[in-house]
C-alpha cells in the first residue's frame, strides 16, 4: 500500500499512470468527488491486491465467493462500488483479497438517524456497531431518543454485533458530574442502572453494552471500579458483553503531555474490551490544535498496556475536522466540526495547500476570507489517510484487538481501504443470524 501526496500539476490520470493502476479504480477506492480538481497536499491511497478475478458471463458474487472460499461480505468490502448496483459486469476485475498482516475487530459509533445508504456501505467493514441512543439520567434510569429497532435488525443482517452505547453526555457533549457521582456512590442506583440496561438490550436485541467512562481520575477510580464490578456481575449473568470507551483526558502543561495515572489493573477481569477514544462534538472550545495526535496516543497506550492485556485494547480515532477563526481568543473562540469531505472542499475552494504535522500525524491548512472592512483568518485541522495508517500500524505492532471510529455518519472509503489492505476484519456472528 502506498499513500501518495498530491503535488502541483498532478491529475488522477498522471497518478494512475505513475503507479500503474486503473484511474477509475483509484477514484472509486478513494471516494474522490472532484477527480478533475485535486488539492495540493491531498492524500491518495494506492492498494495492490494479492488476488483478483476477471468476471465471466454467468458469474454471481455468491459463486465467486464460493470458488475462492471467502465470505461474500469480503468481496463487497474489497469492491465497495458493488453496493451501488445489482449486477457484476463480465470483464471487470474484482479484488478477492489483499496481503494482510493481522486479524482485527472494528467498532464504529453512529446515531440512529444515520443515512441508510451510508450505514449499509459501512457495515461490511464492521465487527461491532455502537449505537448512540441512550443516556444515563438520575437514579440510574436510562432514556432513549430515537427508535433504533430497524437499525439493529439491519446491523445483524451484515453480521455486525449491535452494542448499546450508553453515555452520561448529551448529544452536544455536555456533562453532568453531579448525576454521575450520584450513581457511583449509590449501589441501589447501580442495580437500577444494570437492570435498565438488561431490559433495553433484551427488548431491542442488543448483544452487549458499550459504556462511556467520563471524569475518571485517581480520586474516583475505586468508585468506577466498584461500579463496573456491580454492572458486569448483572450483565454477565444474562449473557451480555460489557465494553467501555475511555477518554484518556490528555492535557498539555508547559509543553508536556500529562494524564491521570488511573489504575486499570483489575479491568482485565471486568470488561470484554476497551476503547481509547475522545468523543468529538459539533463545537470545540480551546485553541487550534490537531484533532488527533499519534504521539499522545502512543504515550497513553504504553501506560495502559502495563495493566490491560493488548487483546482487550482498541484505539479509536475521529473521522472529522475542525475549523477555527483566527486570531484565537481564549474563553471566546470556538471551532465548528466539519466532515472530511468538507475539509477538502474548503481547501479546494480557497485554493489552500494542505500541510502535515509530523508529530501528531495530522494535516492542516490556513486560508483567509476578505470582507470590505477586514480579513478573517481560518485554520483547519483534520485527519487523512496518513493519520489512519499510523493508527492501523499502532494496532498491528502492539497486537491490539482493533480500532474504533468516531463516527460513521459520513462514508469514508479511503480509510476503509487502508484498514482492509492491511488487516483482515473479523466477523463474530453469522450474516444470517437472527
Amino acid at each position: 500500500m502506498i499513500i501518495y501526496i498530491v503535488q502541483e500539476g498532478d491529475t488522477m490520470s498522471s497518478i494512475a499512470y505513475k503507479f500503474d493502476v486503473s484511474e477509475k479504480r483509484l477514484i472509486l477506492d478513494n471516494g474522490i468527488n472532484n477527480p478533475n480538481d485535486l488539492v495540493i497536499g491531498q492524500t491518495i491511497v494506492i492498494a495492490y491486491p494479492r488476488t483478483t478475478y476477471i468476471v465471466k458471463d454467468g458469474d454471481t458474487i455468491s459463486n465467486i465467493a464460493f470458488d475462492f472460499q471467502v465470505p461474500v461480505m469480503q468481496l463487497y468490502r474489497n469492491n465497495p462500488y458493488l453496493w451501488d448496483r445489482e449486477y457484476i459486469i463480465p470483464g471487470e476485475i474484482l479484488i478477492v483479497d489483499y496481503d494482510t498482516k493481522a486479524n482485527i475487530t472494528t467498532n464504529a459509533y453512529a446515531f440512529p438517524f444515520i443515512d441508510e445508504a451510508v450505514l449499509r456501505k459501512s457495515l461490511p467493514y464492521l465487527t461491532y456497531l455502537s449505537i448512540l441512543n441512550y443516556k444515563t439520567v438520575r437514579r440510574g434510569e436510562i432514556e432513549s431518543f430515537y427508535d433504533d429497532t430497524e437499525m439493529i435488525e439491519t446491523v445483524k443482517q451484515y453480521g455486525v454485533i449491535p452494542l448499546m452505547l450508553l453515555t452520561s453526555l448529551t448529544f452536544r457533549g455536555e456533562r453532568d458530574p453531579e448525576m454521575i457521582y450520584e450513581i457511583l456512590l449509590n449501589p441501589e442506583y447501580q442495580n437500577t442502572h444494570a437492570q435498565s440496561m438488561i431490559k433495553i438490550m433484551k427488548e431491542k436485541g442488543y448483544y452487549g453494552v458499550n459504556i462511556t467512562i467520563t471524569f475518571l481520575n485517581e480520586a474516583n477510580q475505586d468508585l468506577y471500579e466498584n461500579y463496573l464490578k456491580r454492572i458486569t456481575e448483572h450483565l454477565n449473568k444474562e449473557g451480555f458483553a460489557v465494553f467501555i470507551t475511555i477518554d484518556p483526558n490528555l492535557m498539555i502543561e508547559e509543553n508536556q503531555t500529562t494524564f491521570e495515572k488511573v489504575n486499570y489493573s483489575n479491568y482485565n477481569n471486568l470488561i470484554d474490551e476497551s476503547y481509547l477514544m475522545r468523543f468529538y462534538w459539533g463545537t470545540l472550545y480551546g485553541p487550534p490544535m490537531p484533532v488527533s495526535s499519534i504521539e499522545n496516543i502512543k504515550l497513553y497506550l504504553e501506560y495502559m498496556k502495563q495493566m490491560i492485556e493488548p487483546d482487550k485494547i482498541n484505539i479509536g480515532f475521529p473521522l472529522l475536522g475542525y475549523n477555527w477563526s483566527l486570531p484565537y481568543i481564549p474563553n471566546y473562540s470556538e471551532a465548528n466540526a466539519i466532515s472530511l469531505d468538507a475539509a477538502l472542499d474548503i481547501a479546494r475552494l480557497m485554493e489552500a495547500t494542505i500541510f502535515f504535522d509530523d508529530t501528531s500525524k495530522t494535516p492542516y491548512y490556513e486560508y483567509s476570507i476578505q470582507t470590505r472592512d477586514f480579513t478573517v483568518g481560518h485554520i483547519v485541522w483534520f485527519v487523512d489517510a496518513r493519520t489512519i495508517y499510523e493508527i492501523v500500524k499502532l494496532v498491528i505492532e502492539n497486537g491490539l484487538q482493533g480500532t474504533g471510529l468516531w463516527n460513521i455518519m459520513s462514508y469514508s472509503p479511503q480509510f476503509w481501504l487502508i484498514i482492509i489492505s492491511n488487516c483482515n476484519i473479523e466477523k463474530l456472528i453469522s450474516v444470517n443470524e437472527e
